[in-house]
């Protein structure tokens, strides 16, 4: 992943196969060049190879050009939004200033908006990259090595990208891009740049003895869920139709990289402080809040693990996060050792609809060196779902989700969620046919509270209410809600101090399967006017 702060690992040192999965035509006709020794007729054969790989990217191709006259071009490239011009070289010795100088030579015939694409296979000397970073005034040329021709051809699309990230790197940062990387580059690998500050929860974490925690942890195995306090339901809307997705691979190539992808995250906008995460390891699951708590838990994670007597080679996790219009997972698979190598990475969006104004959208696309094009995907069923539980479900509570007095007027700490015992794990009661996949692979549960009490007056029964689950592209966001009685009796249907007698009976003659005839009786005398009855129920 480049966000632009670093580079990837040098070619040498990251695990780039050019050979795809599919047979590329391309890639086989560029080794057929190889054979030939006239470095004339290598780079005639070279740009007729350029121009094709364009093509596949959906690129405007114009060969021979009048664009620089009298200086000739190779050939010319057209996109929606840029004018490209283009020279191939294929010589023994790397280019060197003296070719960029005829470069510019051609974009000085011209108005100023074309940038140079130089296409070499030998790379280019010291000087010239001098040349191309010293004087961008008169003049961008993006240099695309063998590394870079080889990237390109394997997978025409990746052209979008790598003209993304070399524009930017010579604009922004004034250095020259390409595959190979130099000195220099490795110098700011090796920095140690980090993560900025990260949004800091709202909600604090309590276990069973009321002593604050960074997060709480169970046992547990693999999957894809993530517990959340809050899951908006896109198609919650007055508008027709239904919502849509969106996915963003990210290539991170280890634990510094996503580090910085949620660094981005940050400072484009996109993070709040109602985050929740989760990561998995075998034998044992650790739930948090916070962007700050899941980075710390990334980087603590030899201290994680250190008690697992025999812990995978891998972890899984997802991050949840509510955002402008919906809601997003990033979520992935990074080793359990000291390289810490992100084998995927994943950020998944669940939208309303697609935005009148993509923009922001799109500049994480840019930040994040997305390597494909994105495509906005229409949601073929209701996003969010809802159920309620079967019966009366108790819950052995181990721990507690509070809003602080300082998030809230009333400047009294409230419980707002806990963590509970999995009713469903290593018993035999079975849950809900689409928890299956999640809650048999946990022993903890997280729960968001019907009805909030204050922390100074603790509950001593919790029931499971009701759930709500959303799928992303490869992550389950599960809402998870518990409800709290004031004390056990014969009245099954009693709900929880603080909900008044009419809204309990709307409640009941709301539920489904409909009311018996004993029920319907019993919610008719409820909704009787009792000028006297406005104290809410205590059990």
């Amino acid at each position: 992943m480049a966000i632009h702060e670093e580079e990837r690992p040098d070619a040498a040192d990251d695990d780039l196969e050019i050979e795809p999965w599919h047979e590329s035509d391309l890639l086989r006709d560029l080794a057929a060049l190889r054979s030939i020794s006239n470095a004339q007729r290598r780079g005639y054969k070279l740009e007729a190879l350029l121009e094709r790989m364009f093509r596949r990217a959906h690129y405007r191709v114009v060969h021979n050009p009048r664009m620089a006259r009298p200086r000739q071009t190779d050939f010319a490239v057209i996109s929606h939004s840029h004018r490209y011009l283009v020279e191939a070289k294929w010589e023994r010795r790397p280019a060197g200033s003296k070719v960029v100088d005829a470069v510019r030579s051609r974009l000085g015939r011209l108005d100023g908006t074309v940038v140079a694409l130089l296409f070499t296979m030998s790379g280019i000397t010291e000087q010239a990259d001098e040349a191309i970073v010293g004087d961008r005034r008169d003049g961008l040329v993006l240099v695309f090595d063998e590394v870079d021709i080889l990237r390109a051809l394997r997978d025409p699309q990746e052209l979008d990208r790598l003209l993304r990230l070399k524009h930017d790197e010579l604009v922004v940062h004034g250095r020259v891009h390409c595959g190979e990387k130099g000195e220099a580059e490795k110098a700011v690998r090796s920095s140690g740049k980090t993560a900025g500050k990260l949004p800091t929860s709202r909600y604090r974490l309590l276990n069973g003895s009321g002593a604050t925690v960074p997060w709480f942890y169970g046992a547990g195995g693999f999957s894809p869920g993530v517990f959340c306090l809050d899951l908006p339901d896109v198609d919650w809307v007055p508008a027709a139709g239904s919502g849509v997705s969106l996915d963003m691979p990210v290539a991170a190539w280890g634990q510094p990289d996503l580090l910085r992808l949620m660094d981005a995250l940050n400072e484009l906008g996109w993070m709040g402080e109602r985050s929740q995460w989760s990561i998995q390891q075998h034998g044992r699951n650790w739930h948090g809040c916070g962007a700050d708590g899941f980075t710390e838990a990334l980087r603590n994670w030899e201290e994680r693990t250190s008690q697992l007597e025999d812990p995978y080679h891998s972890e899984e996790f997802v991050y949840f996060e509510v955002c402008d219009g919906g809601f997003y997972t990033v979520s992935g698979s990074i080793s359990a050792e000291e390289t810490r190598h992100v084998m995927r990475c994943n950020v998944s969006f669940q939208l309303i609809g697609i935005p009148l104004d993509p923009g922001s959208l799109q500049q994480l696309y840019r930040q994040f060196d997305v390597p494909s094009r994105g495509y906005f995907r229409p949601l073929v069923e209701r996003s969010v779902t809802r159920e309620r539980f079967d019966g009366r479900i108790p819950l052995k509570v181990l721990g507690y989700i509070i809003e602080p007095a300082d998030q809230r007027w009333d400047e009294e700490d409230w419980v707002v969620g806990l963590l509970a015992a999995n009713p469903f794990y290593g018993t035999d009661l079975r849950p809900p046919d689409d928890l299956a996949s999640d809650l048999d692979r946990t022993g903890v549960i997280v729960c968001t509270l019907r009805s909030h009490h204050p922390l100074s007056k603790p509950q001593e029964h919790y029931e499971l209410w009701s759930y709500e689950r959303a799928r992303t592209t490869d992550a389950h966001a599960l809402r998870i809600v518990a409800e709290w009685q004031e004390s056990q009796d014969d009245d099954k249907q009693r709900p929880a101090v603080g909900r008044d007698i009419r809204r309990y009976a709307q409640e009941l003659a709301n539920q489904a399967p409909p009311l018996t005839p004993e029920q319907r009786d019993r919610v008719k005398a409820l909704l009787q006017p009792k000028p006297t009855e406005s104290k809410p129920i205590a059990a």
